[in-house]
């Protein structure tokens, strides 16, 4: 039986859910949170004293992220094949990011398709939040292998009730955080939080407020990412006097409340009974499949549980063979047989995949490529609207024409004197995007309208 540990800190608390695991069966067994600010030093510390009391080696360990320190975008792609949306996202998220790539760790999360169009949820966090948790689990002595947001808890935690009324908007109002997630069919399509819980509340009418106008702001911004969904419903958990607050709340956003003991998702016995603190979002995540978890692991980190995994499996394989051999020889020989039949079935794999492998190189080759291709049409625009922005009228253009062999744009016209060409070539190349500006040629002209000089210039552009 795998045992599985989910951490969570909160700017209040440190809780440490453990759950056992047989197939696809999952059961909470124990739940433990310790204030931060006890004595016993900080968050790694702590959870080294909880670990210590819980006597127990997890085969797995999970963190929490809080969802006020990620951003979330919904954006629509033109596919449906998630290999697909991967590189889609990684080209949206290098644009659209406020910070760069280097400096975030991401993932999504397929809120619907239809028609060929895939609706997703890019969901990313600062790499130093994420090196922080890290940081201290490692204090701590945990490895982990797999960190995600707490939304995906609530979410956990709501999967195990299964209500009605969807979609349902879950409020799960914790002592210091109040995480707010639009539950929809088995999936997560919008979520939000709130610095704030019941801790930090005086009085029922406050309370009713306030949570009357976060529901108001995840009405709105749904309506905004999501045309077309409403909320039908309002379930509220937590902690906190929910069904004193629940008729007024009702009454302020003119939506059904339904309050859920938080109880209700766990077994008998195994939930925490009468504690300050909301076991939701780490009971949620101790109670899912981590494959259905939203994934915030580093790249570096990623590789590193698969190693592990592969270590585990080789131990694992190892241990089989030293009881084949204590069995006896007839039995390693059969032994022996069957691990020869295995490793046919592995080549015989790796040569189904070695297409596939070559496909995906061919894909991020031409993703390289398309990317390159319009970064230098941008460059370009930004060349040519600068051109035309900085023409006075004395100037008449008569052609601008880009050779690409020479990366060159080639400016035709005239102007009424060479005073005027030389003030237009000193303009020009204060131009972003131009790196030189050349005269090619100047000629003095006259004409029935007057005398005029015709110029030719050839504008160099920036390398990227």
């Amino acid at each position: 039986m795998a045992k599985r540990i989910v951490v969570e800190w909160t700017r209040a608390t440190l809780r440490v859910a453990l759950a056992q695991t047989r197939g696809k069966t999952v059961r909470l067994v124990s739940l433990r949170h310790q204030p931060l600010s006890a004595a016993g030093g900080g968050p790694a510390e702590i959870l080294r004293a909880i670990l210590a009391s819980m006597n127990v080696t997890p085969d797995d360990v999970i963190a929490v992220v809080p969802r006020e320190h990620v951003i979330t975008r919904t954006v629509k792609f033109p596919s449906t094949q998630r290999d697909e949306l991967a590189q889609m996202v990684e080209l949206y998220a290098k644009a659209e990011l406020p910070y760069s790539r280097e400096q975030a760790v991401l993932d999504f999360h397929i809120i619907s398709q239809q028609d060929g169009f895939s609706t997703v949820a890019v969901v990313a966090c600062q790499r130093d939040v994420i090196e922080r948790t890290l940081h201290t689990l490692r204090e701590a002595g945990m490895p982990a292998g797999l960190l995600t947001v707490s939304s995906w808890g609530v979410f956990g935690w709501y999967q195990l009730i299964k209500p009605s009324g969807e979609p349902n908007l879950v409020i799960n109002v914790d002592d210091t955080r109040t995480d707010l997630v639009l539950i929809s069919e088995a999936h997560v399509l919008s979520n939000r939080s709130v610095g704030q819980g019941a801790h930090d509340w005086a009085s029922p009418t406050e309370t009713v407020e306030l949570l009357a106008l976060e529901i108001e702001r995840s009405r709105a911004a749904i309506r905004k990412e999501l045309p077309g969904i409403e909320v039908r419903s309002v379930l509220l958990t937590g902690v906190g006097d929910l069904r004193l607050w629940s008729d007024g709340l009702s009454q302020r956003v003119d939506l059904p409340v339904t309050v859920v003991e938080t109880a209700r998702a766990f077994r008998e016995g195994m939930a925490p009974g009468g504690i300050a603190i909301s076991p939701v979002v780490v009971g949620g995540v101790a109670c899912s499949d981590p494959r259905t978890l939203l994934n915030l692991n580093p790249p570096e980190l990623r590789a590193q549980v698969h190693d592990r995994q592969q270590l585990r499996d080789l131990i694992t394989m190892g241990l089989l063979l030293i009881g084949v051999l204590g069995v006896g020889v007839g039995l390693l020989g059969l032994q022996i047989i069957r691990e020869r039949r295995q490793a046919s079935q592995v080549d015989r794999a790796l040569v189904q995949l070695e297409p596939a492998a070559k496909q995906i190189q061919e894909k991020i080759r031409l993703s390289k490529f398309v990317s390159s291709m319009l970064d230098h049409r941008r460059r370009l625009a930004l060349v040519l609207s600068g051109v035309f922005r900085t023409t006075p009228q004395t100037v008449a253009l008569e052609g601008v024409m880009f050779e690409r062999a020479k990366r060159e744009v080639v400016v035709r016209g005239n102007a009424s004197s060479t005073q005027e060409v030389l003030d237009y070539v000193k303009a020009l190349e204060q131009l972003p995007g131009v790196s030189s500006v050349r005269l090619k040629y100047s000629t003095r002209r006259s004409t029935p309208s007057g005398e005029r000089t015709d110029f030719e210039l050839v504008l160099g552009e920036e390398k990227a």
